[in-house]
């Protein structure tokens, strides 16, 4: 059995869930939070999952 990977959070433009699949690049804010950009499977776009 497979586990799916962990959903980052939803596309702001489209709604779709974004899986941890889609990742493009995690990075540290100036606050210390980590941001991360992911490729809808959806809509096809470079979004920051919400």
């Amino acid at each position: 059995m497979t586990d799916s990977p962990p959903a980052l959070g939803h596309c702001p433009s489209c709604e779709q869930e974004i899986s941890a699949a889609w990742k493009l690049i995690e990075y540290e804010q100036a606050d210390g939070n980590t941001g991360i950009f992911a490729e809808c499977p959806s809509c096809e776009k470079v979004v920051k999952p919400e």
